[in-house]
C-alpha cells in the first residue's frame, strides 16, 4: 500500500509542475504575443514613414528637374506625367 502512496504523491507532484509549467508557458506566451504586437505597430508605422519619404524623393526628384536639368525632355516627360495622373484623379472624382 505504501508504493501506491508514493506513486499517488508523485503523480500528485507531477502534476503540480505541470500546472506551473502551463502557466509559466501562459505567461510567456502573453509577453510574445505583447512584443509581437509591439513589433507589428513599429513595422507599420516604418511603413508609412517609407512610403512619405518615398513621396518626398519623387518631389524633390521633379523639383531637381525643373532647376538645374539641362536635358528639357526629361523636363518635359515628368510634367506629362504628371498631367496624366491629375486626368486620372479628375476621372476618378467625376465618376
Amino acid at each position: 500500500m505504501s508504493e501506491s502512496l508514493k506513486n499517488l504523491d508523485l503523480l500528485e507532484s507531477n502534476v503540480e509542475k505541470l500546472k506551473m509549467l502551463v502557466i509559466k508557458l501562459k505567461e510567456e506566451n502573453f509577453e510574445i504575443s505583447q512584443d509581437l504586437k509591439k513589433k507589428k505597430l513599429k513595422i507599420s508605422e516604418q511603413t508609412n514613414e517609407l512610403s512619405d519619404y518615398r513621396k518626398r524623393y519623387e518631389s524633390l526628384k521633379i523639383a531637381s528637374t525643373f532647376l538645374g536639368n539641362k536635358d528639357k525632355s526629361l523636363t518635359k516627360g515628368r510634367i506629362n506625367k504628371m498631367i496624366k495622373e491629375l486626368d486620372k484623379c479628375i476621372m476618378n472624382l467625376s465618376s
